[in-house]
């Protein structure tokens, strides 16, 4: 579907933009979930439903990525992320399908399920994995593998980490208007707040500007599940303003908007040991969501940002609130592709992964 916010500022159609995702994505109400846990009015968006390939908020970032990487010519495409990257995976599925090699630089992370998943539909969609054990390990791998690839004339394209660039981010600002359409079709009340994954922020800062930019009177809570260095409100409010400002470089008639530090919700409460370390709230809000709703979440990312934000509006007294959760995870059963592959055809620096017990066998062990 072509972007809403062309229609709502026709001067960014000179921007690259090619479509990836199936949109608009579903909106509804969880009822039993909501009911169970003191939010009558808790709605879900399905942002897991993206696309039939593999689903998430990449897709959305993608399509604006993607068509700058084909205007510019490139040819491989390199971005940064951890072993059980959502990011890789779905550049690796998306690129395949558009003509793009892609390379994931990725450092070490807690295990889990879902990494060995990953790291399996990269291998099958040929991405090319290089391990680094730690993050300066994995900034110094990236630098020499993009001045590699240069010099090869494999005509690399950087994207950033969680695909937040200003050009990445209009998919969120996009996805705004798209909710704010769903209100006008009485889909769903106005929300008072939208609960979303912070991580490299891109998402919850395109939805803030959009929502600023329609009028809505809807709060983003960011949720951070990343290191607190790096998932910070001057990060986030930061990218709110860049956001707006390349919009206006290419359409003067987008409004002028500033965020500051203060006009932001960020919790960082809710990372429990770090990034990717399972917590009982995110643990017990998955499995609930799953038995109550058959909607899969996940315990690195959605689970954790769910119940953090639920918890942290119950002790704002704001249980009567309209609330909608943003679902970022993908939910597409890509099992068929990966059952046959044996993980010692990937690289041997992640073969640990398989080797090692990842956190669901540990809990189901205990």
């Amino acid at each position: 579907m072509r972007p809403l916010i062309f229609e709502a500022y026709p001067g960014l159609e000179s921007l690259p933009w090619m479509e990836l995702g199936e949109f608009p994505t579903p909106v509804h109400r969880l009822e039993a979930f909501g009911e169970s846990v003191g939010f009558p009015e808790l709605y879900i968006k399905r942002d897991d439903m993206s696309s039939s390939l593999y689903g998430g908020n990449k897709v959305r970032k993608l399509e604006f990525i993607f068509a700058d990487a084909r205007r510019k010519r490139r040819g491989l495409l390199i971005t940064l992320g951890a072993v059980g990257s959502n990011q890789v995976a779905a550049m690796g599925v998306f690129g395949r399908e558009a003509g793009f090699e892609v390379m994931g630089v990725m450092m070490h992370q807690l295990n889990a399920d879902y990494v060995r998943r990953n790291l399996l539909l990269d291998h099958r969609t040929g991405v090319e994995i290089k391990y680094a054990p730690n993050m300066v390990g994995e900034f110094l791998l990236f630098a020499y593998q993009y001045a590699k690839s240069y010099l090869l004339g494999r005509r690399p394209y950087y994207v950033p980490a969680g695909g937040s660039s200003p050009l990445g981010n209009l998919g969120f600002v996009n996805a705004a208007i798209e909710l704010k359409n769903q209100v006008d079709e009485d889909l769903i009340p106005e929300p008072d707040y939208i609960i979303v994954v912070a991580g490299s922020v891109g998402t919850a800062a395109g939805l803030e500007l959009g929502c600023r930019l329609m009028g809505m009177k809807t709060r983003v809570i960011g949720v951070s599940i990343a290191m607190p260095w790096y998932t910070t409100l001057k990060r986030f409010a930061g990218m709110v303003n860049r956001i707006c400002g390349f919009m206006r470089e290419s359409d003067p008639t987008v409004p002028l908007v500033r965020c500051s530090e203060d006009d932001l919700i960020l919790l960082n409460d809710y990372i429990g040991e770090g990034y990717a370390a399972y917590t009982e709230s995110g643990i017990e809000t998955v499995r609930h969501v799953m038995e109550l709703e058959d909607i899969p979440l996940d315990y690195t990312y959605t689970g954790k940002a769910l119940g953090g934000g639920l918890d942290w509006l119950k002790e704002q007294g704001m249980r009567d609130k309209v609330v909608l959760f943003w679902n970022t995870v993908n939910s597409v059963d890509f099992s068929h592709l990966i059952e046959d592959i044996d993980y010692r055809e990937l690289p041997r620096s992640v073969h640990r992964y398989f080797e090692e017990p990842t956190q669901e066998e540990l809990l189901t062990a205990s």
